[in-house]
């Protein structure tokens, strides 16, 4: 009679394996396909998490949540068109001047030139046997798909796909905002015993705590670092300063890829800049130092243990969310950690993920784990 039952018991325990891990494909794929009505709610939610406690804050000085919503939205809008003309203008200036540029970048690698211009060469008779064999049908295929229009399609379809989606965040944050605790009120009303609703009410005032104070310190410290990597550009004479302050400030907001593109961009924007290729390293070693400094003594220092993230999580959350939804899945992929970090700390069933998010280490109970007792 336990055979059947056992046996029962695995294929049930086979059956819900199976069912979870549909759950999962079904999860990615509804969140890659609905990626255009997803990505701005969440944005919206995550703006919204991180100003509610401000807006809380304010509606205890008497003022109503719609109207502190709203004032937090306009300072929202002046401070990114604020950033965006400043952008613009340099970023349009360096486009203009890209094929100098590249050219200019060239010339700086004389030495490299004899080894590069072999390569070049083979290339090109290689290309020369290849082309002897092409057809004219073929040739006249590649002449009648014109470029034209794909490009015309990038300029004109991203920026103001763009746009509806930062409209629509504002939008959607505004509306968050200035309804008040009236989705926790009814959370509340919801759930069925005492237990679960105070479970609910923790867990989302964590999450609430946690997410608004890991991105406005995140962004104080982005700050920080942006001033001293525009004091130190200014210092080294690298022209327009305050954008590369501005820049810092925005690519610090993604882990390692920020830094990364930062020192790229830098260095090679000093090697066009300075005639010396010696004294222009200088300035993609003063981006690096900065942001180590950043990275491995500030950050620590001043976000909370419960806040620093385990290393490996950051990078999966970051590709994964990068690969799913961009640029802005990136930049949410740290926020991502630490939403699911405080659901997993308040389930009982899910406190070892949550200690595996975290960057804490576990205590050795006075010897080595490995060793046995």
């Amino acid at each position: 009679m336990l055979e059947p039952a056992s046996g029962e018991g695995q294929y049930a325990r086979q059956t819900r394996t199976a069912l979870f891990g549909l759950f999962i494909f079904a999860s990615v794929a509804a969140l890659y396909f609905a990626r255009d009505f997803l990505l701005p709610v969440t944005l919206a939610t995550f703006v919204a998490l991180t100003l509610r406690p401000t807006v809380r804050f304010l509606e205890k000085r008497h003022i109503p949540p719609g109207l502190s919503a709203a004032l937090l939205a306009i300072v929202l809008v002046a401070a990114g068109l604020l950033a965006g003309y400043f952008l613009s203008l340099q970023v349009s200036a360096w486009i203009d001047q890209a094929p100098q540029l590249a050219q200019t970048f060239a010339e700086k690698f004389k030495s490299l030139r004899a080894p590069i211009e072999a390569v070049s060469n083979l290339t090109d008779k290689l290309q020369e046997v290849s082309e002897v064999s092409r057809s004219a049908a073929v040739q006249e295929v590649v002449v009648r798909q014109s470029p034209l229009p794909a490009m015309l399609a990038l300029i004109t379809g991203y920026p103001i796909k763009f746009i509806i989606t930062l409209l629509a965040t504002l939008v959607i944050a505004v509306f968050l905002m200035a309804s008040g605790d009236l989705f926790y009120k009814k959370l509340v009303r919801v759930l069925p015993t005492m237990t679960d609703k105070k479970m609910a009410l923790r867990i989302v005032y964590d999450i609430e705590t946690e997410v608004s104070n890991y991105v406005l310190t995140q962004a104080a410290i982005n700050a920080g670092l942006g001033i001293a990597v525009a004091l130190a550009f200014h210092a080294l004479g690298m022209p327009a300063p305050y954008l590369w302050g501005l820049l810092t400030f925005l690519f610090n907001f993604i882990p390692y890829v920020g830094a990364l593109t930062g020192v790229a961009l830098s260095g090679f924007l000093a090697i066009v800049t300075f005639d010396s290729l010696g004294y222009a390293l200088l300035v993609p070693l003063a981006f690096t130092a900065l942001s180590l400094i950043e990275s491995e003594i500030v950050n620590p220092l001043i976000l909370s243990r419960r806040l620093q993230m385990n290393a490996v999580a950051i990078l999966l959350s970051l590709a994964f969310w990068a690969w799913l939804w961009g640029i802005a899945g990136a930049a949410m992929a740290v926020p991502f950690l630490v939403v699911i970090k405080v659901f997993c700390d308040n389930m009982q069933g899910l406190s070892g993920a949550g200690e595996f998010l975290s960057a804490r280490e576990l205590p050795n109970n006075g010897g080595n784990a490995s060793e046995p007792t």
